[in-house]
């Protein structure tokens, strides 16, 4: 196995600390590791899901945990591959939630791409069965 090079190093700290403060619940904690500015995007219908909305800033990013869980229950989210290189990272995985609004479940696999630069992450991009949440959540 090759040696990973300082950036990769440092893109993967970063990452892991995420997943480790969300998994924990301790989504403040990630405040620190978000630039200033970020691009922060879920594709997807936003007058359905309004969490999805597109965030630019470290605050709004912080925050979304916070407005998920007001529309959503978390059932299941599991991890199944994290990739790599240089300041990108891939990680890929497969979630179910209950829609609270509708009781529905939401299962979709995931990726999600994170890019690091200065040690903060500076983009986020989570793609999912984005009509399939939109059928989740409609009744």
């Amino acid at each position: 196995m090759k040696h990973m090079d300082s950036q990769t190093t440092k893109t993967k700290e970063v990452v892991e600390a995420y997943w480790n403060n969300a998994s924990s619940k301790n989504y403040q904690a990630n405040a620190s590791l978000f630039a200033d500015e970020v691009e922060w995007r879920i594709p997807g219908n936003k007058e359905k899901a309004p969490w999805i909305r597109d965030r630019n800033t470290k605050a709004e990013a912080v925050s979304f945990f916070q407005e998920l869980f007001v529309h959503v229950e978390a059932v299941s989210f599991d991890i199944t591959g994290k990739f790599y290189d240089g300041n990108h990272a891939v990680v890929t995985g497969h979630l179910v939630s209950r829609m609270l609004s509708t009781g529905k479940l939401f299962d979709s696999p995931f990726t999600i791409q994170i890019t690091v630069a200065n040690g903060l992450i500076t983009k986020y991009l989570l793609l999912e069965d984005s009509l399939g949440l939109v059928q989740a959540l409609t009744a």
